[in-house]
C-alpha cells in the first residue's frame, strides 16, 4: 500500500510540474511573441500546445485510472481542469481561478457559433450548401434546400464570378417566397475569395473534325456555299465549301471526297434549294476536315470553311514528359515535332521556386509528376503516377506544387480578390480566405473590409496548403482577434500538399487547436459526394459524415440529390446528440419483439 501511496504522490507531483511548466510557457509567450493573454481564447490555445510539449503518457494513463477523463479531453479549458484535478487529489495545493472554466468555454463557442454561422446550441448541425449556376435553370431548387435546412449558401467566386449576383437574389427570392424572412431565418450568404489557385491555362485551337454517323443521325443534309445565309435545316448537317455558288449542279448528281481516314465517300444530290444551297444525302458515315476535298466536278474543288474550333487533346501516362511553360498566356498542344506536350498555367510566378524533384500534382491528384528539369523558359515534368492508364490533361484544372515555396511568390489575397472585394460586400456574411498562408492575409483582409464597409462580416480561413498547417496557430491566434472568425478544412487541396496518409491526422490536430481557441470550423469537401449525385451513399461516406458532425458547420456540394443529403445530415445529428439512447430502445425493441 506504501508503494502505490508513494507512486500516486509522484504522480501528482508529475500533474502540478506539468501546470507549473504550461503557466511559465504562458509567461514566455507572452513576453516574447506578444500575445494578448488576457484574451481566454488566446490563453487557452497557448496552454493546450503546451500541454502537448509537456505532457507524460504514464501522467494521462494515471489520471485515467484515478477515474478522471483524459488529459486530451480538456482541450477547451485545460488549466481549469489540470487545477481542478489537483484540487481533488490534493486539496491543499494553490489553485488559480484566473482560467476559462467549462461553462465560460461552452459559453463563448456557443456564442461565436451564433454570431458567425447563425447556429445556437439548441439548433442543428450548420449546413453549407455550394450554389451553382446551373440551378438558375431550375430555381426551385432554392427553395427546396432551404426547406431541407440549408442555412449558409456558398458561392466560389473562382467558379461563378460571372453569375454570383444572380445566385444571391435566387435564394433572397426563394426565402421571401417561403416567409422566411419573417421567421427570421435567413440563410447566410458565404463566397470564397478566388485566391492564387493555380489552374491549367488555355489549349491551342484546332479545327475540330465534322463527324456523321449515317447508323445513328440522318444521312441527309445541306451542301452550301461559304457566302450563303440561308438556314434550311431542321436536322442532318450543314457543310460549307469555298464557291459561291453552285453552277451545272442537277438532282441525282454524285459529288466525291474522301475523307480524313482515306475513305472513298460521295454526297448525292436531292434538291437544288437554291444556286448556293444543296439538300444531299451522304452514302456512308464520314469524318470531315480541313483538308478534306469535295470534287464538285473534275475541274472544280473546294475544302470546308465552316468547321468549329476546339481546343487540342493533351493526353499523358506513366512515364510521359510533360513541359510547364514560364510565360503568360501560353497555348498548350500535345506532343509534336519531337517536343513532349506542353501546357501553361494560369499563375506562372508560383515556378520561380520549383526545384527539381518537386512533386506536381494535377487535376485533384489524378495526376502526379515530379520535377526532372528546371530552366528559364519551362521545367519538365516527368509523370510517374496516374489514376487511369491514360488521363487527359484539361484547361482550368487545378495544379498543386506541395513541395515548392509557392507562398513566397504568390499572395494569398490577389488583385483580383481586392476587385471582386468592393463588389461583394453588400451581399455577403461570410468571406474565405483561399490558400491562406499566413496570419498576415488576415490581416490585409480585414484592413480591406474596415475600409469598404462598417457592418460585421465573418473572416474563414480555408487550411488547405502545407504551409497553412505549419502556421495554424498563429493564423487561430490572429483570427480570434475580430469578432467573426472561423477555420474551413478544406480537405481537397490540403490531402494533395501533405499527402492522403496524413490527412486524417491533419483534420483532428485543426479540429483540436480550433476546439482550444473556441473558434468554429467549417468540414469541407467529399462529404456524401455520391449522396448528392445518387441517392444513396456509400458506406464509408456515412462515417465521414457522422465524423464531421464534431465540427460547427458541414460543407455539401453540388449534385441532383442535395437537397436529400441536407435532410439526411440533419438526421444523422439527432441521433448523435443522444445515440446511446436511440440505439438502447430500437435494440429493446428488437429484443422484445424476438422473445414474443
Amino acid at each position: 500500500m506504501e508503494k502505490i501511496s508513494n507512486h500516486k504522490n509522484e504522480l501528482i507531483d508529475q500533474l502540478i510540474q506539468l501546470r507549473d511548466e504550461i503557466e511559465d510557457s504562458l509567461f514566455d509567450l507572452s513576453n516574447s511573441h506578444q500575445i494578448d493573454m488576457t484574451d481566454a481564447s488566446k490563453q487557452n490555445l497557448c496552454a493546450f500546445l503546451a500541454l502537448q510539449r509537456f505532457l507524460n503518457p504514464a501522467l494521462d494513463s494515471f489520471l485515467v485510472q484515478e477515474g478522471f477523463s483524459s488529459i486530451q479531453m480538456m482541450s477547451p479549458h485545460v488549466l481549469y481542469s489540470l487545477n481542478k484535478i489537483i484540487s481533488h487529489l490534493s486539496p491543499n495545493q494553490r489553485q488559480n481561478d484566473h482560467y476559462i472554466d467549462i461553462e465560460h468555454a461552452v459559453y463563448l463557442k456557443n456564442q461565436r457559433n451564433q454570431e458567425l454561422l447563425g447556429k445556437s446550441e439548441e439548433d442543428p448541425i450548420s449546413i453549407m450548401v455550394t450554389l451553382d449556376k446551373t440551378m438558375l435553370d431550375t430555381p426551385e431548387i432554392f427553395k427546396d434546400l432551404l426547406r431541407a435546412g440549408m442555412t449558409i449558401a456558398r458561392i466560389n467566386l473562382a467558379r461563378d464570378h460571372s453569375v454570383w449576383k444572380k445566385l444571391v437574389e435566387g435564394i433572397r427570392a426563394a426565402e421571401e417566397e417561403l416567409g422566411f424572412e419573417t421567421q427570421d431565418r435567413t440563410c447566410k450568404i458565404y463566397m470564397d475569395l478566388p485566391g492564387p489557385k493555380i489552374r491549367v491555362g488555355d489549349l491551342r485551337k484546332i479545327k475540330v473534325p465534322l463527324k456523321i454517323n449515317t447508323k445513328k443521325t440522318s444521312a441527309v443534309g445541306y451542301l452550301m456555299s461559304q457566302k450563303s445565309h440561308e438556314n434550311p435545316i431542321k436536322d442532318g448537317f450543314v457543310i460549307k465549301i469555298n464557291i459561291d455558288e453552285f453552277t451545272n449542279a442537277a438532282a441525282g448528281q454524285i459529288i466525291h471526297f474522301t475523307d480524313a481516314k482515306g475513305r472513298k465517300r460521295f454526297f448525292t444530290i436531292l434538291e437544288i434549294v437554291s444556286p448556293a444551297c444543296l439538300k444531299v444525302e451522304l452514302n456512308k458515315s464520314a469524318i470531315l476536315n480541313g483538308e478534306t476535298i469535295v470534287e464538285l466536278s473534275p475541274d472544280k474543288k473546294s475544302k470546308l470553311t465552316n468547321l468549329l474550333e476546339g481546343p487540342v487533346t493533351i493526353k499523358v501516362k506513366m512515364g510521359d514528359i510533360l513541359r510547364i511553360y514560364k510565360s503568360y498566356h501560353y497555348l498548350g498542344k500535345p506532343t509534336m515535332n519531337g517536343e513532349p506536350a506542353s501546357i501553361g498555367i494560369t499563375l506562372p510566378e508560383a515556378l520561380r521556386n520549383v526545384r527539381p524533384k518537386d512533386r506536381v500534382f494535377f487535376d485533384d491528384g489524378n495526376i502526379c509528376g515530379v520535377v526532372l528539369e528546371v530552366n528559364d523558359h519551362y521545367l519538365d515534368v516527368e509523370i510517374i503516377l496516374t489514376r487511369n492508364n491514360v488521363e487527359t490533361i484539361k484547361p482550368d484544372r487545378g495544379v498543386n506544387f506541395p513541395d515548392s515555396l509557392v507562398f513566397l511568390s504568390v499572395p494569398a489575397i490577389t488583385k483580383m480578390d481586392i476587385t471582386m472585394l468592393a463588389e461583394i460586400i453588400p451581399f455577403v456574411d461570410l468571406i474565405g480566405i483561399s490558400f491562406i498562408h499566413h496570419p498576415n492575409d488576415i490581416r490585409i483582409l480585414k484592413g480591406y473590409l474596415d475600409q469598404y464597409t462598417e457592418r460585421k462580416i465573418g473572416v474563414i480561413a480555408k487550411i488547405e496548403t502545407k504551409y497553412a498547417l505549419l502556421s495554424l496557430t498563429k493564423i487561430v491566434l490572429e483570427g480570434v482577434n475580430l469578432d467573426l472568425f472561423g477555420v474551413m478544412i478544406a480537405r481537397g487541396d490540403l490531402a494533395i500538399e501533405i499527402g492522403y496518409e496524413q490527412l486524417a491526422k491533419a483534420q483532428e490536430g485543426i479540429l483540436e487547436i480550433c476546439r482550444a481557441a473556441h473558434a468554429p470550423v467549417i468540414w469541407a469537401t467529399s462529404i456524401l459526394n455520391q449522396m448528392n449525385k445518387t441517392g444513396i451513399p456509400l458506406r464509408a461516406e456515412l462515417t465521414d459524415a457522422y465524423t464531421g458532425l464534431r465540427s460547427d458547420c458541414i460543407m455539401i456540394n453540388k449534385g441532383p440529390y442535395i437537397s436529400n443529403s441536407v435532410k439526411f445530415l440533419q438526421q444523422l445529428d439527432q441521433i448523435k446528440k443522444d445515440p446511446l439512447l436511440e440505439f438502447r430502445n430500437s435494440l429493446l425493441s428488437f429484443v422484445q419483439y424476438d422473445f414474443q
